[in-house]
């Protein structure tokens, strides 16, 4: 996944307004098979924070921490 020129929108999933990773997914559909993922993994180790976890659409990827 490649960094946004600021133009084009991009998705992020992030966990309690963090990015979970580097990538920029360029399909709300990418970026909602990774936080299915992510949604399994934590339901099974951290149960309590599921609801924290988000797919944010954004032109500037590099703002978010």
């Amino acid at each position: 996944m490649s960094p946004t020129n600021g133009l084009d929108y991009v998705y992020v999933v992030t966990r309690n307004g963090r990015r979970i990773e580097p990538n920029n997914y360029v399909s709300k559909s990418l970026a909602s098979n990774r936080f299915k993922s992510i949604l399994s993994q934590v339901k099974e180790w951290d149960p309590k924070t599921k609801n924290n976890i988000e797919i944010i659409r954004t032109n500037e990827p590099h703002l978010i921490r």
